[in-house]
């Protein structure tokens, strides 16, 4: 499998994504008011409402390491502790797609962050790269072409999910346009949390080289939800399993993921919120 490379983005890139990201989501917003001819109060502010995502379950084991440690329960372990943080700040809902070993097709995960209204998607899984001495965690979001032939491989492994249950999925055709809705200011949200968990997990956590990387993944395709998909490590690479099997590791983990998403909500989302005069529900 290919292993592309990305060129790193620059802090003052990164600081005009931002700033024009927000100034996208307001001028929507000035154009909503104008175009109703009133002006209105903000809502009172609800808290975010967060969508963990906890990759596989049930029938589908998801990777496993050589010596037999299934996907599946890495991630829920991880899912269920990051819950346990987000919920000791005060400062969130948290609802998860899963909370035991049972088996949730694609569709039926994004259409759960869909009926909740979710203000952010976050899906976890492991990595099962072709090199065991390849590791480190990596952040994908949405795009209708991979950003390289290893994000392109993986999201293919991943989509196959649903044909352990039976069902057949779309086309690459059709996954495509349905990656095409995503609006402008999804992708840039989602573009902005990744930098955000990269960022958080820097010196702490390891990450593959190039870890934001972008693929056509069925469970991130919701147009209007931030979604990133999280590949938390290796399960091929014997240092990164037993760092994805260490409670302790899962802990400092779910305490960096809990961090970026507060960096996410005070420095990008809490101020599309203020602009569109809305709530966060």
């Amino acid at each position: 499998m290919f292993y592309g490379k990305q060129r790193p983005m620059c802090g003052f890139c990164e600081l005009g994504r931002r700033r024009f990201g927000k100034a996208l989501l307001a001028l929507g917003a000035v154009a909503a008011v104008q175009s109703a001819g009133v002006l209105r109060a903000p809502a009172a502010i609800k808290r975010p409402l967060i969508m963990i995502d906890p990759g596989h379950g049930g029938h589908d084991p998801g990777a496993i390491a050589p010596d037999g440690v299934f996907e599946k329960n890495i991630t829920l372990a991880s899912a269920l502790t990051l819950r346990e943080h987000l919920l000791a700040t005060g400062r969130y809902r948290v609802r998860m797609t899963r909370s035991s070993d049972v088996f949730v097709t694609l569709e039926g995960r994004v259409a759960d962050a869909v009926a909740a209204n979710a203000d952010l998607f976050l899906a976890l899984h492991c990595d099962h790269l072709p090199s065991p001495k390849m590791r480190g965690a990596s952040i994908f979001t949405l795009s209708g072409d991979a950003s390289d032939g290893l994000a392109a491989g993986l999201a293919n492994d991943e989509n196959s999910a649903d044909s352990l249950g039976g069902s057949a999925g779309v086309s690459p055709q059709v996954a495509k346009i349905l990656a095409s809705l995503e609006t402008r200011a999804t992708r840039i949200s989602s573009a902005t949390f990744a930098e955000d968990i990269k960022t958080a997990f820097k010196g702490t956590v390891p990450l593959l080289p190039d870890p934001t990387r972008s693929a056509n993944f069925a469970v991130l395709r919701d147009p209007s939800t931030p979604s990133n998909l999280l590949e938390m490590g290796c399960l091929t690479n014997p240092l990164d399993e037993r760092l994805l099997t260490s409670p302790t590791h899962r802990s400092l983990m779910a305490a960096r993921l809990t961090q970026a998403i507060g960096v996410y909500f005070r420095d990008y989302a809490g101020q599309r919120d203020a602009n569109t005069g809305g709530s966060t529900g």
